[in-house]
């Protein structure tokens, strides 16, 4: 495109020149320096407490205030856990021990140098593994019918129950969307305070040059709303439930 194209459908500058012009100064043409804040009370939210401290207060807001469960567990430990919440998900009643539906896992080398997704394999429980390679298609098709929805999180945010999930392409967004219920796998070092701390990572990526995931997920418990009426309703816009599964020696 020519930059007189570009000056018709745009009009940049007569644009900002205008705006420059009704506030009664000169147009700025050179980048201002941000000034530094005064206070960083921000940063200052459980500033002073442990990964075990973040742990707890974690799961104590996950069970209190967000309608979903946390397992604290480890690695040797993670596949009967998975295990435990994937079945009683698939089963028809908490009595019920025969899992039956299916589990779609992401392909995160992280999840899966810890746990092998077919030792979750039963007789009427299928385990499917995210395939970047098969196509959109096959992915989503799986992930609609799926009972649960394994992934990895980047990190937990303590303060407001918050998974932060990156896009790429061993884990598609539907693999936390789709099914029914979602169980998001943490360890404990990647618990953070809140917010502050899951952007400034991202923050500091961008500042390295380095690539940006093209969707960042900050999910708390399961779908809800309080649109209407304040009456808080969920699974409206995805899972109805939500797992917590935090590997304590990780």
């Amino acid at each position: 495109m020519s930059s007189q194209n570009e000056q018709r459908i745009y009009n940049r500058d007569s644009f900002l020149n205008n705006i420059a012009k009704q506030l009664g100064r000169d147009r700025i043409t050179t980048p201002v320096t941000r000034p530094n804040l005064k206070y960083n009370c921000h940063k200052e939210v459980f500033a002073d407490k442990s990964q075990d401290e973040l742990k707890d207060i974690l799961v104590n807001y996950t069970e209190s205030s967000l309608g979903a469960k946390a397992v604290v567990t480890t690695k040797a430990q993670l596949t009967e856990a998975l295990r435990d919440v994937c079945f009683k998900y698939c089963s028809a009643d908490e009595t019920e021990i025969t899992p039956v539906g299916e589990t779609i896992f992401t392909a995160d080398k992280r999840l899966l140098d810890v746990i092998d997704p077919k030792d979750l394999s039963a007789e009427q429980h299928g385990v499917y593994i995210w395939d970047h390679s098969a196509g959109y298609e096959a992915n989503i098709t799986v992930a609609e019918r799926a009972k649960v929805g394994v992934v990895f999180a980047e990190q937990a945010l303590a303060e407001s129950g918050t998974m932060v999930l990156y896009s790429n392409p061993a884990q598609g967004r539907a693999v936390s969307l789709l099914p029914e219920a979602s169980v998001f796998v943490v360890p404990k070092s990647c618990i953070v305070a809140r917010l502050t701390q899951a952007t400034e990572i991202l923050h500091q990526k961008a500042q390295n040059g380095e690539r940006i995931p093209s969707c960042v997920n900050f999910i708390s418990g399961p779908s809800s709303t309080a649109d209407i009426e304040l009456i808080k309703v969920v699974g409206v816009h995805g899972p109805v439930f939500a797992t917590y599964i935090i590997i304590d020696d990780m």
